[in-house]
Formats: structure tokens, sequence, C-alpha cells
């Protein structure tokens, strides 16, 4: 892959109000916790207030002293997500604190995460599973780690659960910087459906309901459609359409369920451009489309079937994928010819988990768990193309990925307030690169090996019952493009190693948490955009560190007040910047319950970055505010949403790499910044009826 050529995301906090005659229901959508105990994440219990005829439930009240292994990991309530206003549906990852997620192309792309100074790409170091399946795609073609969430419906999301760091066994490939665990709904007590329309052609329609006692079990079926064409010069034309349907039973003590999420979009994206030409013929204002011959379609289907006791749990699931997309990151080559390409993806996968747990003592337990996944790429590889007719292949393959992990945790209580958690994970992997064409067997095919073992510990301390130290160390891994392995010129190592370190606190009273968090992650290969080839290739060594301050606090049975602060320090081992690699994050939220009235505005802040290694070019990061607001009759629910309220002109992303507009640059290509803004101010207004 070609290197650029050059000179040289908070504790989200949100409430639900559920009407008495529905309560036990929708409590156990919006926290699960109360009914079982998430594997991935902590058993805890929301703080509930009653308000009249309501109980409040606040997601991030949950008592976690006691129960959490560091400062940095926590729960939310999927009803509580709801409240949140979203312009894209992977923005409920932002209720990780620090996390952002941003966009740089149309709305069926995956989005581009930040979080602890890394630009995550399309996912590359941060893991994300829903129902115990994970989202990202190792050997993608457009980005390693690829996670796309547009698939997912926001109504089927019962619980979120979130780590920072590599320190617990379960987390294995992609999860070095953090991971995020969505649980999905068990069930609705009543039928529902909605619609919404809005700015730029947004349109959305949503329902779903449950049958109940229908055999041995509730069948839970969801569906929606959803239409934007954005604010750009080539409308976006999305069309996207996504049903869920979940079948669950109990069985012994526990329950089995069996799910299927559906998924299938088509969309025409505007990428980054070339801000020189801002203001000009060709590009009128910054949402011009310098391509508008660029297209995009995914197609998805998640089949899972998973059985969950008190003591052990395992889970079984196929996905088929099909994925494609023409892009222009750099418009035109040297030579005057287009720069177009066409990236696609078509795979099969396979998985299988299983964890057990054991009480050996009331001071000592044992956890054992087992992670497999078998990706079979059909086809994979770059087309280059102008207009979207095929000009000559960068190289198509075929490709086996084969990963198997065995892991444990044991933990100690040594002392009263003193829990000890030690764990170790090994992973093995097998991969097969063929090639499909000449291009791609003279770049390089075989096959290998490779394996890594992960030793992991964590100590928390309780001093009072309102105060919790923790301290944390674990070796971590991402896995690389397997094309990469095999290349004849610049082999990449498999499987990267990664280190972390955190020391945090956690104070915890009625109404008011508050964590901090110093962290250290050193990585033994970056992963890095390469702009004119559209690529994701690993880079040198890199070392970050860096500190959270996370806050929550009720005043008051209707209001709610959160804040998150986040600072990182990020550079290659030779003392080079990182790219994009931002400097400090901040969020912060307000949420009120005046029943029947419902609101909630937030904040983010992504700050700057360096654009170039020699930090000689930079971003000055992007400020959005946002806000929801809802009136909640019996049956029927009106609600409206303004995004980017103050119609911030900040950047999504920018790059600096070269570029050429024939009609604009003099003969040859031109370094520059590339950027995409922050879509404009939105309103969205909607209605919901619940039978």
């Amino acid at each position: 892959m070609p290197r650029p050529r050059r000179k040289t995301p908070g504790d989200y906090f949100v409430i639900k109000t559920i009407t008495t005659s529905s309560a036990l229901p929708l409590i156990c959508i919006g926290t699960p916790a109360f009914a079982e105990t998430s594997e991935k994440g902590s058993q805890t219990s929301a703080d509930a207030v009653v308000a009249g005829n309501d109980i409040v439930v606040f997601g991030r009240g949950e008592a976690m002293i006691g129960t959490a292994k560091s400062a940095s990991e926590g729960s939310v309530g999927g009803a509580d997500l709801l409240v949140r206003p979203l312009l894209r549906v992977a923005e409920l990852l932002e209720a990780v604190p620090g996390l952002v997620a941003a966009q740089h192309s149309g709305s069926g792309k995956a989005n581009q995460y930040f979080l602890r100074g890394f630009n995550l790409d399309h996912g590359s170091d941060f893991s994300t599973y829903i129902d115990d399946v994970q989202m990202n795609f190792r050997t993608h073609g457009h980005g390693h780690g690829y996670l796309d969430l547009n698939g997912l419906i926001p109504e089927i999301v019962g619980r979120e659960d979130f780590r920072k760091g590599p320190y617990r066994a379960d987390g294995g490939d992609f999860a070095l910087a953090g991971a995020a665990y969505m649980t999905t709904i068990k069930g609705y007590d009543r039928p529902w459906a909605s619609a919404e329309a809005g700015s730029y052609g947004w349109r959305r329609v949503a329902a779903g309901g449950t049958l109940h006692d229908l055999g041995a079990g509730d069948l839970t079926l969801v569906a929606q459609a959803k239409t934007y064409d954005g604010p750009w010069q080539e409308p976006e034309r999305l069309r996207h359409y996504s049903g869920f349907a979940k079948y669950r039973m109990p069985t012994g003590a526990g329950t089995l369920e069996a799910s299927l999420h559906a998924y299938r979009a088509t969309w025409h994206p505007t990428e980054q451009i070339p801000e020189r030409i801002i203001g000009t013929a060709l590009c009128a204002d910054v949402f011009c489309s310098p391509d508008p011959s660029a297209r995009g379609e995914t197609t998805r289907l998640v089949a899972n079937i998973a059985v969950k006791q008190p003591t052990w749990r395992a889970n079984v699931y196929a996905q088929f994928y099909d994925w494609s997309m023409f892009s222009n990151p750099t418009y035109t080559d040297p030579d005057s010819t287009s720069a177009q390409i066409k990236q696609f993806d078509r795979r099969w996968v396979l998985g299988l988990s299983a964890q057990k747990h054991w009480e050996i003592a009331d001071s000592l337990a044992v956890s054992l768990g087992t992670e497999n996944r078998y990706d079979a790429v059909g086809n994979v590889g770059v087309d280059r193309t102008a207009a979207r007719a095929f000009l000559a292949s960068l190289g198509h393959y075929r490709v086996g990925e084969l990963s198997s992990a065995l892991y444990g945790e044991v933990a100690w209580k040594p002392l009263a307030g003193l829990r000890v958690t030690g764990g170790l994970r090994g992973d093995y992997y097998h991969y097969s690169v063929r090639a499909r064409d000449s291009v791609a067997a003279s770049l390089g095919e075989g096959s290998g090996s490779a394996s890594i073992l992960s030793p992991k510990a964590s100590i928390a301390y309780q001093v009072t019952p309102h105060l919790e130290l923790y301290a944390n160390w674990g070796r971590g891994f991402h896995s690389n493009d397997v094309r990469g392995a095999v290349n004849r010129d610049t082999p990449v190592p498999v499987l990267v190693r990664g280190i972390g370190k955190e020391l945090g606190g956690r104070i915890q009273f009625s109404g008011v948490t508050l964590t901090a968090t110093y962290w250290w992650l050193h990585v033994g290969s970056e992963l890095r955009f390469i702009g004119d080839s559209n690529a994701v290739e690993p880079s040198g060594a890199s070392g970050r560190h860096g500190y959270e301050i996370v806050a929550f606090w009720r005043p008051f049975p209707w209001l709610a007040l959160d804040g998150n602060y986040t600072a990182s320090h990020a550079r290659f081992d030779n003392g080079d910047h990182i790219p994009n690699a931002f400097e400090n994050a901040a969020s912060a939220g307000a949420a009120i319950i005046l029943d029947p009235w419902e609101a909630s505005i937030r904040v983010r802040h992504l700050g700057p970055s360096p654009l170039v290694e020699d930090n000689s070019v930079r971003d000055r990061g992007s400020t959005v505010m946002n806000a929801r607001a809802a009136w909640k009759g019996k049956k029927v629910e009106i609600f409206g949403e303004v995004l980017n309220i103050f119609d911030s002109r900040d950047k999504d992303i920018a790059y600096y790499y070269e570029s050429y507009i024939p009609a604009f640059d003099a003969g040859a290509p031109v370094e520059g910044r590339l950027s995409r803004v922050v879509e404009p101010r939105t309103v969205r207004i909607g209605a919901k009826v619940n039978f």
C-alpha cells in the first residue's frame, strides 16, 4: 500500500420515565441488570426514584463500588439511550466517556471513532459486540477492524456496557483502547409504531412488538426504514431498511435466545474535499461533491443462538456480508487519469463462544471461556474506476482467517474491601490469502499462523463505602490485515501487542458519582489512514498517556447533570506526532423529567490534533450541541430534535495529504488539507404510538 506523499471523544447520562402501569417490563428493558448479570460488564442496579406516578431510572447512577474492576468501566440502560439526541445511530457509542463518533463519508459507511488519543478510523482498536457477536471485520475491503453499526435499530438496545484498556481476559482483538457490549431487549410490553421527518430529506418509520406466549416463549419483531439526502451538492439518496427478530424462551434456570438482524442500504457518499477549492467555480461551498459518481451499498445478515444459564453461557452465530463502495480521496492521479476506486468485500463469518463461572468459596471465583471465529472472505479487493466504470484491478483476493482463544480469570478477596483479579488469554490465528487475479499474485499470497499470550491483572480496594481505588495492568493486541502479512515487499506482523496501565478512583454517594483515571498505553504498531490509497496500514510503535474525569450529579429527582473531560498525549516512539491523535475531548449534558415533559441537551467537543508528524499543520477540532424534547401521553408521544443547534462549521474530520484537481491545480498534485464539515443545523420531529 503506498504511503502518503508529504514534505516532511463523556460520561453520558440520560433518564427514562416509566408509567407505573408498565414499570416492571420497561425497567427490565432499560436496565437488565435488575434481572441478570452482564458477563461482559458489571452486575449493578439502577438508581431509581419515584416522582409522582413515574419511576425515573438514572442509568448512570448505578452503584459500581464493590463490583467494578476499574474506574473506566460502566453501564447504561437502553431506555436511557433513547432519550439521547442522535444524528447517527453509532452515536450510541458516545455513551462511552470520551468517545466521539464522526463521519467522513455517507450515512451508509461505518463511522469514524476517536477515543483515548486514538483516531480509531472505523474501529481498529475499539471492539463492539451485540449479543456476544463481534461487529468488527478483519481484513476488510475498506479498513481493518471496520465497525459498521448503521444497521442497528436504536429501540432494540437493552443495555450498553463499556470498558477501556486491555485489562480483562475476555477482551481480545481490537479491544486495546476499549470495548462496548450491547445487549438487545427482552421484549416489549405493548406494540408500537413511530414516524419521523426532518431537514434534508430525513424520513424514518419504525414499528415493533412482542408476541407473548408463542409456543414456549416470546417473539419480538422490529423493523425500520429511513431515507436521507443530507446537505451535500450530490444528495446522499440514502435508502435504508433493517429488521430484527428475537425468540426468547426459558430453559432450565436460564433462557435460550435466537435472533436475526437484517440490513440493506444504498447511498451516494460525499467525502472529504480539498479545502483549497472551496469558494471557487468548482466548489461553491463546504457542501460540494467533487465526485458525484461515488456510490455505496451494504447487505448484512446476522443469525445468533445463545443459551444463558446462571453459571454458564454459550453462543453460536453466522453472518453474511456483502459490501462495496466507490470513493475518490485524491480525485485525480498525477497522470490526469481518474483516481476513483471501488472497494469490495463479500464474506461469511461463523463464530462460537462460551463461558463458565465457578464460585469456589466466598472469597474465590474462577471463570473460563473460549472465543472462536472463522471469516471466509470470498472476494475482497480494490479496482481502479472512472465514473464507476472498471479500469484496472489493484488486487482481488480470497481470504480465510481462523482465530481461536482460551481465557481464564481468577477473582480473589484476600481481605475485606480488597479484590484482586488475575487473567490470562491465549489467541491463535491461522490465515490463508489466495490471489484471484494476476495483480494480487504479484503482490503476494500464502498462508501462515501466529499466536499470542495476554496476561491481565486488576486490584480494587474499597477504602470506605463511598470510595474505591483501582490499579490495572494488561497486555492486549490487535490483528493486522493478513493481505499485508503476505505482501512480498513490506510484510507486516499478523498480531501486534499492546500494553496498558491505569490508576483510578471512584467516589459514589446518593445522587453523585465521580471517577478519575490516569492511563498509559503502548502499541507495537500504529494503524493509520493513507489518503492516496484510501487504506489503513501499520506504521511505527507508539505510546499514549492521559487522564479522564467523569462526573454525574442528581441535585433533584427531576434533574440530572453529567460531564467528562479527557486529555491525552500521543507520540510515535521516534518522537513524531501521530496524525489525527486528538489532544482532549469533553462532553456535558442535562436531562429533565417533568411529567409529561422530557428534555435533554448535550454538548460534545473533540479537541485539536496534528495532521502531520512534525505538528506543522493542525486541526482545531469541533464542538457541537444537540437537544431533544418530548411530550409523553399514555398512548402517544410527540418528540423533536435540534442537532448542531448553533450551526457549527467545524470539521467532522480533517486530513493532510496530496490530491489533484486538474481544473484547479497547476499540472501536478498538491499537498494540502482535506476535510468534511459537520452537518449543519438539523431539525427532526416525530410521533410514536403505543397500541
